[in-house]
């Protein structure tokens, strides 16, 4: 019999693999896109522990992980505060900031189970939801779509000297309070 994997919050000693799962996931799916001095420094940037500990360390964001039963991270996700560029941003806004599974796991479920915690998290703490999600990404605006996120604009998300067509996605279900 397979376990799922168990979801926790995480905490500072998890930097180190956030980060791993934050390159290889973000590389597997998007790496193919930019040139390597780009994508490097992207990484480090926005992947390296030291993002991952200041995001740990922020209490104005959640960030829970999913683990595997030999205690391997296999994914996360984070969420907080809307930093998106939407049009009329409303106070009080919260953004589904990223959900990132490994491989082996996409496809079992983890994706929704981990929506489910931080939209009741997000629901709890904000009036407006927001994702952002890659133009061409159907897999995950399809799981948005599920969850009645609905695209309401659309920005550029530079990356290096690579410009990415991105989706701004809000929440259009009444949130239950």
């Amino acid at each position: 019999m397979i376990t799922k994997p168990i979801i926790r919050k995480a905490n500072f000693n998890d930097a180190d693999a956030l980060s791993r799962i934050g390159v290889s996931t973000f590389t597997d799916t998007f790496g193919h896109l930019y040139a390597s001095a780009d994508l490097q420094a992207f990484l480090r940037a926005h992947h390296g522990p030291e993002y991952y500990a200041s995001l740990l360390g922020d209490a104005a964001c959640k960030v829970w992980v999913a683990e595997d039963q030999a205690g391997a991270l296999v994914g996360y996700c984070s969420c907080g505060p809307c930093d998106l560029p939407a049009p009329q941003m409303p106070e009080n806004a919260g953004e589904l900031k990223r959900l990132y599974i490994e491989k082996s796991q996409q496809g079992s479920g983890l994706g929704r189970r981990f929506m489910d915690i931080a939209l009741n998290h997000l629901e709890a703490e904000f009036d407006h939801l927001y994702v952002g999600v890659w133009s061409e990404n159907s897999r995950a605006q399809q799981l948005y779509r599920s969850y009645c996120f609905e695209k309401i604009a659309e920005y550029i998300f530079m990356v290096g000297a690579h410009r990415d067509d991105e989706w701004i996605m809000k929440r259009k279900a009444p949130l239950q309070r």
